[in-house]
């Protein structure tokens, strides 16, 4: 393949030609170079790209608006679960539109970028800023493999480093206690004794269906997540394929649950118009409407709660026993509990679901330290 520059006016263009298509030759020319050098350098790089790739690219005129829409409505369907589509289109309106939607993305530099990010920092969390950086870095590999990047500046981006934060609250035995005897006349007590006795995600334990529940065997399907989009309530797929599991009960818990269930079925005879008022819309179904009359978490007429519904129990904590309050962290006093107990934390790992056998362990790092120090001992007393 050979290739030539000339002047054109006043500024400089190269020109390659590609050889005979058909009956006819084929030339690629671009211009807009301010000095002979330039184009020259030009035509070198396009040179060695075509012998490395067989292919000349050229950056096309295309917006990141245009880069997103595609992307959301080609690709990401078949490639990213509901809730991942969800954190992207707020990620996109929330803060990538307003900055960068309009810009052609050939255009869009790495300098600005990571001024971008700099200024993201410094009001929000190191997490949310690299979820930021994340879905940029997924729009831009988009762009360059469907060839509408030349040269993929995401790279020359630094990413913000994430700083994993010890705020981690383990509840006491009497805090649990506390809690829980002033929920017990509430209908917020299911969902709190579900999250301390299984362990469960906020929305994990608000999609469960007592069709989920296996009295028998003493176990709990967890297979679907109760999540908000589109002013609708939604089951949808869960974080991760380890997330799919069968939990465990004890026998305490079993009769919980049974009492429970007991009372609730004689509020359906009672509220039974209000119960098929539940409509979800099921996107692990081709987005099926169904009306779920067995959820467990549940107001006392047979109305659904959600997972904005832990909310309320923070403020009751909070404000009449000065205890902060956070769903989540029933998860992580569940896992501590049984790590403290002993039990294998392989099984730790499975029973909540985390997809790696070392994310469990970071996470509870102040329990192994703990175990370091009684194995210490251990050893210790052994040698004496």
């Amino acid at each position: 393949m050979q290739g030539s520059v000339r002047k054109r006016g006043k500024t400089w263009s190269y020109r390659i030609d590609i050889g005979k298509i058909g009956t006819r030759r084929k030339q690629k020319e671009k211009g807009g170079f301010k000095t002979k050098k330039e184009a020259q350098q030009a035509l070198t790089n396009a040179l060695n790209q075509f012998n490395s790739t067989g292919k000349l690219f050229e950056d096309k005129k295309i917006t990141l608006d245009e880069i997103y829409n595609n992307f959301i409505e080609n690709e990401a369907p078949i490639t990213r679960k509901f809730s991942t589509i969800k954190r992207y289109n707020s990620l996109y309106e929330n803060h990538l539109k307003e900055t960068f939607g309009f810009k052609y993305i050939a255009n869009i530099t790495a300098t600005e970028i990571q001024s971008f990010i700099a200024l993201k920092a410094k009001t929000l969390s190191n997490e949310y800023v690299k979820s930021i950086y994340n879905f940029l870095l997924v729009l831009f590999k988009y762009a360059e493999r469907m060839e509408y990047l030349k040269t993929n500046i995401i790279y020359n981006v630094a990413p913000p480093k994430v700083v994993h934060s010890d705020d981690i609250r383990i509840y006491t035995s009497d805090e649990l206690k506390l809690i829980n005897e002033r929920l017990s006349s509430t209908n917020l007590q299911p969902a709190f004794q579900i999250g301390i006795n299984l362990g469960l995600r906020a929305g994990e334990c608000y999609a469960l269906r007592w069709s989920d529940i296996d009295f028998n065997k003493k176990t709990v399907t967890i297979d679907k997540q109760l999540q908000y989009y589109n002013k609708k309530w939604c089951f949808t797929s869960l974080k991760t394929k380890n997330s799919y599991r069968k939990v465990t009960f004890s026998n305490e818990f079993k009769k919980y649950l049974l009492e429970l269930n007991q009372k609730q079925k004689l509020s359906f005879d009672f509220y039974k118009d209000i119960f098929k008022k539940n409509l979800i819309i099921d996107t692990n179904n081709n987005n099926k409407p169904i009306v779920v009359t067995d959820f467990v978490n549940i107001k006392p007429n047979g109305e659904m709660l959600n997972t904005y519904s832990h909310k309320i129990i923070s403020r009751i904590t909070k404000n009449e026993f000065g205890i902060d309050f956070k769903f989540h962290n029933l998860r992580h006093t569940h896992a501590t509990f049984l790590l403290e107990k002993g039990v294998n934390p392989k099984y730790i790992q499975q029973r909540l679901g985390h997809s790696k056998l070392e994310f469990t362990l970071r996470l509870y790092t102040h329990v192994t330290e703990n175990m370091d120090i009684q194995v210490s001992h251990a050893l210790d007393s052994i040698l004496k």
